[in-house]
């Protein structure tokens, strides 16, 4: 996911890379075969958390985007060209978020658990160096342990996210508890961490 900006949409599909989404004028492909979700960020974004876009006309509601705005990485595309990237975290709270809104979108949670899935690849690293308590929370013999890690440290990273976010704290929480399976769990778990 990267920050919405037309300009940075019209510069991404000049690289020749990237083109132009047929039905949704938020995405873009890249190489005709990564579907990748522009995002608006930032300032734009009303106290409704709406954010109104003009080109093309249309509002969206944003709950969780002022919250991960301060953990966006900035990714060089070219020389004269660098977009805003949210973490993988932040992805997993807007998917809760836009699952929550609209259940019928399973594709959310399909994504959610292939980021667990995968996690542990990505940031073997952060895990051991900043949370490997988490690694004797769970039984090393369960055949999902390490997806369980990862849930438990993507939950602590999400509360991070929320702190100053009540309400929306107390909503993700409660979609986690509402589905109790043991990656979901181990999520809010994460979130109740100290």
């Amino acid at each position: 996911m990267m920050m919405y900006n037309s300009n940075n949409s019209n510069r991404l599909e000049e690289t020749g890379h990237f083109s132009q989404h047929p039905t949704e004028n938020i995405k873009l492909y890249y190489k005709n075969a990564i579907e990748v979700d522009l995002l608006p960020f930032g300032g734009i974004e009303q106290e409704n958390r709406n954010v109104r876009l003009t080109d093309p006309l249309f509002v969206l509601n944003m709950p969780g985007f002022k919250e991960i705005y301060p953990n966006v990485e900035d990714m060089v595309v070219s020389e004269d060209l660098s977009v805003k990237v949210c973490s993988m975290e932040g992805i997993i709270l807007l998917k809760l978020v836009s699952n929550d809104d609209r259940p019928q979108r399973t594709k959310d949670i399909t994504d959610i658990e292939h980021i667990i899935r995968v996690y542990f690849d990505l940031y073997d690293g952060s895990i051991y160096d900043e949370h490997f308590d988490t690694m004797d929370m769970y039984d090393a013999n369960e055949k999902d342990y390490l997806q369980l890690v990862c849930a438990r440290v993507i939950g602590r990273k999400i509360k991070i996210l929320l702190g100053e976010s009540e309400n929306l704290m107390a909503r993700v929480k409660g979609i986690l508890a509402r589905r109790p399976t043991t990656w979901w769990n181990a999520m809010l778990d994460g979130m109740n961490d100290a």
